[in-house]
């Protein structure tokens, strides 16, 4: 990479001379050597020679072009010293030298809007100062980096072929159809919507029994690449949660119900003559990304009641996986301890070390906007958070632990605005309060609990009541 000092010539009409000057002053005190006649050119010196000397110059980085209406008019019609230095940049333009050596600088536009810059130029990219504003601030720094070649947005290397693509095609495009359906149906025919919705559910069920391991390589090699493949899957379910909420469905029970659905269908081992907890790591994975997953939409989209819906939820699910018999459970029961991969995929990966492996994995499957590493964190702590506000039963000595709380920067957002009455109220259907009172009560069981935090780390998850004192909820307008 090239460090040494950049250097650039200007070329404009004298019109525009004291900003071109204050310009020029700026380009030097960031480090930048600008040729210009008012420096450079002088008595006795041949001006035409001079231009063109700069021009042709290896040293010059960039020939910044600065376009306003006189320097326009004179470069098109070839009049003047802006019509000589036309002749001898339009030739260089369209001649050897390397495209992004000139760079167009507006500082005028026309009644219209529309930029002043010469024909020869015109069909460049441009930076505009022409405004003295946060604009002008912004574009400057484009034009910095342009000079130094330091862009806003580098493109990454590039990777290898995903090994998945060659071992599994999984077509969701079926229901990706169902899914937009839902969303667009604009004909307000209810009936037709609890139609599509059932169908896409039926579909997401089927397609999730498709992500299953087939048994070919060691698992630990296998379930990696299968979690890669579902990503798609998983995305798309987020996609029809969206659906359901901009139809305006009773979202708690359609989500609860394809959950319920979506562990019955994926645990079942009858007809099997033995099985093991491995066998079905997969699909807890699968079940438990989308719990969170869904948890974080709702959660963005603000739909309290509807996430107090499927967290307050009784589910019928597989207590023998050989058998149909079902057992009531909470939502817990879709919490899960990844023993492949924390034990035999992790000491092999590129940091053994981690705390944890499968939530490294979970945050870092992002679909912005909604799904980010801190929203995706987030909804883990609200599933921990309120599996105690809502004195939920929980499966296990622990209800739920939020594997990916130590990906959490900061506080929780949500929690430190309940300090707003009418906030309070918004948030009163996530915990199925009446009153700020009640609120406050159900708040106050998220306590610290013995044995959360992972050994060797100093922070335990966070609770409710770190984000604000239970004495400042709802004590301002």
């Amino acid at each position: 990479m090239n460090e040494s000092v950049k250097k650039v010539f200007i070329s404009y009409s004298w019109m525009v001379q004291e900003r071109v000057l204050e310009l020029v002053e700026r380009l030097i005190a960031n480090g930048i050597d600008v040729v210009i006649d008012v420096y450079d050119l002088k008595e006795g010196q041949d001006k035409y020679a001079f231009m063109e000397r700069s021009v042709n110059d290896s040293t010059i980085d960039r020939v910044l072009v600065i376009c306003d209406k006189v320097y326009t008019e004179k470069a098109n019609r070839r009049t003047g010293g802006v019509g000589d230095e036309t002749v001898i940049i339009s030739s260089e333009t369209y001649g050897k030298m390397k495209q992004e050596k000139f760079v167009p600088i507006i500082f005028e536009h026309d009644e219209e809007g529309n930029a002043y810059c010469p024909s020869y130029i015109k069909s460049r990219i441009y930076i505009d100062l022409s405004t003295e504003d946060e604009k002008y601030e912004s574009e400057y720094e484009k034009l910095l980096r342009n000079i130094y070649e330091k862009p806003l947005y580098t493109k990454p290397p590039l990777g290898s072929k995903p090994e998945w693509l060659d071992n599994i095609n999984i077509n969701l495009s079926s229901v990706r159809d169902v899914v937009k359906q839902i969303r667009w149906n604009k004909n307000n025919n209810s009936s037709k919507t609890k139609f599509l919705v059932q169908k896409a559910v039926d579909e997401l069920v089927e397609k999730a029994e498709k992500y299953t391991l087939a048994g070919e390589k060691p698992i630990e090699d296998e379930i990696l690449t299968t979690i890669e493949q579902s990503k798609d899957y998983r995305d798309l379910v987020v996609e029809f949660c969206e659906a359901l909420i901009y139809s305006g469905m009773e979202t708690s029970d359609v989500l609860a119900s394809m959950f319920e659905r979506l562990y019955n269908e994926l645990h079942d081992a009858t007809g099997r003559g033995s099985y093991s907890s491995t066998d079905f790591e997969m699909q807890n994975f699968l079940i438990w990304e989308l719990f969170i997953s869904i948890t974080a939409t709702l959660l963005h989209y603000e739909k309290y009641a509807a996430l107090h819906g499927i967290l307050a939820h009784t589910y019928f699910l597989r207590e023998n996986f050989m058998q149909n018999s079902l057992h009531a459970y909470d939502f817990t029961k879709f919490r899960t301890y990844c023993n492949v991969i924390e034990n035999r995929c992790k000491p092999k990966c590129h940091n053994p070390r981690l705390f944890t492996l499968s939530g490294e994995i979970l945050v870092k499957r992002e679909k912005k906007p909604i799904l980010t590493k801190e929203s995706i964190s987030n909804a883990d702590l609200v599933l921990y958070q309120l599996a105690q506000s809502l004195d939920i039963e929980g499966v296990g000595a622990i209800r739920w632990y939020p594997i990916s709380y130590i990906y959490h920067e900061g506080g929780q957002p949500m929690w430190q605005k309940l300090r707003s009455k009418k906030f309070c109220e918004k948030i009163m259907p996530l915990f199925g309060a009446k009153t700020i009172e009640e609120l406050k009560k159900l708040i106050s069981k998220n306590v610290y609990e013995n044995g959360m935090s992972y050994s060797g780390f100093f922070d335990s998850p966070l609770v409710i009541l770190d984000n604000i004192k239970l004495e400042d909820i709802g004590t301002i307008i």
